[in-house]
C-alpha cells in the first residue's frame, strides 16, 4: 500500500479541492470492541440498535503533521431506531476528521482511509448501550470516533476524471464504524463504549 502521490479523480491537488463533503450512513450496533470492529469483526448484540446519520463538513486544512491530508470540520445528525426496546432517539455529532489517499496492489486500486474525533449527544441513551453499562449507566453526551474505508465510485465505474454531475467532484462508497464512548468514565461513572457498524456514501462538493 503506498500514499497516492499524483491527482487524478480520487487523488486531486487538495490546495483546490472542493470545500463541501455531505455524508450519509447506515449502521447497526455491535457487541465487538473498536480494534476489532475496524478489521469487520461483528458480534451481535440482545438488542440491535440500528443507526442512520448525515453529516456536512467543509475542508479547512490540506495537510496533517507534515502530511498531505484532507482535513474535515463535520456537524451530524443521527436516528437511533430502537425496534420497539424503548422510544426511539435523534442524536448529533461534532466532529474533526482527516483522510488519507492510498494505492493498493498491482493495479492501484483506490483507497481512502478516514478517522475522526469529537462528541455525540444522543437524546436518550440507547438501548445497547444501557444493556451493555449494567448495572451503571452510559450518558447522552460521549467522545465521538468515526473510522471510514472508502473507494471512489468514479474509479470503480470506469469514470476516469470525468464527474457525475456540475458541482460534484467524486462519489466515495465504503465502511464506516461509529463509536460512541464514556473515555475510561471521563464522560460517566464507567467506561465503555459501544461500535455502530455499517455502509456509507460521500459526496464531494465543488
Amino acid at each position: 500500500m503506498s500514499p497516492a502521490e499524483s491527482p487524478s479523480s480520487t487523488e486531486w491537488n487538495l490546495s483546490a479541492s472542493p470545500h463541501w463533503y455531505l455524508q450519509s450512513t447506515l449502521a447497526i450496533a455491535s457487541e465487538s470492541d473498536f480494534g476489532p470492529a475496524l478489521a469487520f469483526y461483528y458480534e451481535r448484540p440482545d438488542q440491535r440498535t440500528s443507526l442512520a446519520s448525515l453529516s456536512a463538513g467543509r475542508l479547512f486544512r490540506t495537510s496533517l503533521l507534515g502530511w498531505p491530508a484532507e482535513v474535515v470540520a463535520y456537524g451530524g445528525i443521527q436516528y437511533y431506531g430502537e425496534r420497539g426496546f424503548q422510544a426511539d432517539a435523534i442524536g448529533a455529532t461534532a466532529y474533526i476528521k482527516a483522510y488519507r489517499q492510498f494505492r493498493v496492489g498491482r493495479r492501484q486500486f483506490p483507497l481512502r482511509i478516514g478517522l475522526g474525533e469529537g462528541l455525540s449527544y444522543a437524546s436518550r441513551i440507547p438501548i445497547v448501550e444501557v444493556e451493555d453499562f449494567l448495572p451503571d449507566t452510559s450518558a447522552k453526551l460521549t467522545n465521538y470516533l468515526e473510522w471510514t474505508l472508502q473507494t471512489s465510485l468514479n474509479h470503480l465505474l470506469g469514470h476516469g476524471g470525468r464527474r457525475f454531475a456540475p458541482g460534484i467532484r467524486d462519489i466515495y462508497i465504503g465502511y464506516s464504524v461509529f463509536h460512541r464512548s464514556t473515555v475510561f468514565g471521563l464522560f460517566a461513572s464507567k467506561g465503555g463504549g459501544v461500535n455502530y457498524m455499517g455502509l456509507g456514501i460521500e459526496l464531494v462538493l465543488d
